[in-house]
């Protein structure tokens, strides 16, 4: 059976919550339930510090969300945090869920490279260079207007960020990076990098949307570029024009650089009090009509087949290109 992969979810926000609400073995619960429901085998959980957390607290909120996992993973026979590819491979296998840790943005680092070693040594493989802001690697495609001074690339702790990860076996993510930034890990890179959860700007004009010519620089980097599902980037936001922006993908980058980076957000409003939800966007949070969560991702496979993909680009889109590009920049 091929393998399903998702190179981008945020439940680890939803385990922390719930864990500091008092639940336990949240995992076994909801989320092996919700990825059997959707077919799904293997997850990249997103290391995430929103706002209020920054900057004093990313590091602490990241170990937080580590320990999180660990706990969880403790108290579940089916989920193993993999580290390499070939953990992934024996998990599978063992029809267990796969889970690989990814830092997205790196504020919990501080302006201190040395601690990516560390997060390395906890199983982080993937590391996210900003997320919607700027921070001391550089400046995050930001998705409300901002108030700035001159919008840059990356700092010289963002290219010795980019060189380390890659030297050590870490995953460089560009999603979420501005323009300027995404063109200097272009230069920088020596293995392949990804865009976990990125469309197309030709098709939807979002900052966080790639160009064409971005679609074609992560493919030119032997690299990966997983579809988002969040409906503002999107347009109109249901799954057919989603799978627009996968054909559009598959046509620039090929077949074999595109998969699934799904960002399920809908549980997060669940930790929003009344208030904070009062000042959301209508929709914030929530994805493309037709794709509402883990058990909609069947049909992703059953609408590329009436699209005319033969089995084999289907099995490489839904997990295989993933793992190729996982293994080739954390093993060299």
């Amino acid at each position: 059976m091929p393998i399903v992969v998702d190179a981008h979810s945020d439940i680890l926000s939803d385990i922390l919550g719930r864990q500091a609400a008092g639940q336990t073995e949240v995992l076994n619960s909801t989320w092996l339930p919700a990825m059997d429901s959707g077919g799904i085998d293997v997850r990249v959980l997103a290391l995430y510090s929103s706002p209020e957390y920054l900057p004093e607290m990313a590091l602490r909120r990241a170990l937080d969300e580590i320990s999180a996992l660990y706990a969880e993973l403790d108290a579940s026979p089916r989920a193993v945090l993999c580290r390499t590819h070939a953990e992934i491979l024996e998990a599978t296998r063992a029809g267990k869920k796969g889970f690989i840790l990814g830092m997205e943005g790196a504020e919990p680092l501080g302006a201190d490279p040395g601690l990516l070693r560390i997060f390395h040594t906890l199983g982080v493989r993937v590391v996210g260079v900003t997320h919607a802001a700027r921070n001391y690697a550089g400046d995050g495609a930001f998705l409300v207007p901002k108030r700035t001074g001159t919008v840059g690339g990356l700092s010289d702790f963002g290219v010795e960020l980019v060189e380390r990860a890659q030297a050590m076996g870490i995953l460089v993510d560009v999603s979420h990076l501005n323009d300027p930034g995404f063109w200097d890990v272009v230069t920088l890179s020596r293995r392949p990098f990804m865009a976990s959860h990125s469309n197309c700007r030709a098709l939807r004009d979002e900052p966080r949307n790639l160009t064409d010519e971005q679609i074609a620089a992560v493919a030119g980097s032997g690299g990966f570029i997983g579809i988002n599902s969040i409906n503002r980037f999107v347009e109109p936001p249901d799954l057919p024009h989603l799978l627009d922006h996968l054909d559009r993908l598959v046509r620039i980058a090929g077949v074999e650089h595109v998969g699934l980076g799904l960002d399920f957000c809908y549980y997060l409003l669940e930790h929003r009090s009344p208030v904070e939800r009062s000042g959301l966007r209508k929709g914030a949070y929530l994805s493309v009509e037709g794709l509402a969560g883990d058990h909609d991702v069947p049909k992703i496979p059953r609408l590329l087949a009436e699209r005319g993909y033969a089995r084999e680009a289907i099995d490489m889109i839904m997990g295989e290109n993933f793992l190729r590009v996982f293994k080739a920049a954390t093993e060299g």
